[in-house]
């Protein structure tokens, strides 16, 4: 569920400040979520703003970092923990349409998600993007193939498995035709570790009934039987079996 920021030419935004989610007012807060967030995924990707403030400013707040300039939020990356901290979710990345191409999305993926990442050594850390022979480029949601070269370009590994986003709200659908990112380099990792968070995963977001289900069952064993450290390069998506 990230967004591909267009591209990353060498000049970059100067004077921003970067905050987490906590630390902004409720009205940015809101802002983030109504014009950064809601023009950027489909509604059934997209968590409430409700369920943003519970998950990534209570007590238990997950990681966040919001990019502002001149006190105006114009990007975010929002993380979620899985499988206790041994996975990592690159839930939302989202920028203003003013501050693409300016080098903010691969600032946030080479200083921050690293950081985040190594507050739990040795976690996998995963993406969902969408798949371009299911989903069309898009003027405000973005192009699907310039956002897989964004995440090739940071290191991004394919996950080689018919990926189904879980649903993330009663009544709503499973997300269908996307795939499954690698943005960590931790060597070693089995697939015992991709089937983990993916369990975790359904189980938080559908009930923990969810991991019977025979899509999902299906999803785990494929997982399970995948080499972590022979995944394939971003270009070849279009082998996905489906």
């Amino acid at each position: 569920m990230t967004d591909d920021t267009a591209q990353d030419p060498a000049g970059t935004v100067a004077d921003v400040v970067e905050r987490s989610l906590a630390e902004l007012t409720d009205a940015d807060v809101e802002d983030v979520y109504r014009r950064l967030l809601v023009p950027t995924f489909r509604p059934e990707e997209l968590m409430t703003l409700d369920e943003v403030r519970a998950t990534f400013t209570g007590p238990d707040a997950q990681p966040s970092d919001v990019v502002l300039a001149g006190g105006r939020p114009v990007g975010v990356m929002l993380g979620t923990w899985y499988a206790d901290r041994r996975a990592l979710l690159l839930t939302y990345l989202a920028l203003d349409p003013s501050a693409r191409g300016l080098g903010l999305g691969g600032r946030l993926m080479r200083e921050v998600l690293p950081r985040w990442a190594a507050t739990s050594p040795g976690s996998l850390v995963v993406a969902e993007v969408d798949d371009p022979r299911v989903w069309a480029a898009d003027a405000t949601q973005g192009d699907p193939v310039a956002r897989l070269r964004f995440y090739g370009r940071h290191g991004a590994r394919l996950v080689p498995l018919p990926y189904v986003q879980p649903s993330l709200s009663p009544g709503a659908a499973r997300v269908d035709g996307m795939l499954l990112l690698r943005l960590d380099t931790t060597p070693g990792l089995s697939g015992d570790a991709l089937a983990a968070f993916l369990a975790d995963y359904y189980a938080q977001s559908e009930g923990a009934s969810a991991v019977a289900d025979p899509q999902v069952s299906a999803l785990l064993d494929a997982a399970r039987a995948l080499d972590l450290d022979a995944l394939w390069p971003v270009d070849r998506w279009a082998d996905v079996v489906r």
